[in-house]
């Protein structure tokens, strides 16, 4: 609801992040990454959507 506000959570570390990165997942959902576990989200093969 106030995630416009706060942020979302970040699919890998659970930090709420005002500026993170959308992914698309290896089950086809789309996921919020935060900057700093983006070189992670990479290696593990997630899409930019």
């Amino acid at each position: 609801m106030l995630d416009w506000i706060f942020g979302k959570k970040c699919a890998i570390c659970k930090k709420k992040e005002r500026k993170s990165v959308k992914y698309i997942d290896d089950q086809g959902k789309h996921v919020d990454i935060c900057y700093l576990c983006v070189p992670y989200a990479e290696r593990r093969a997630y899409r930019k959507r």
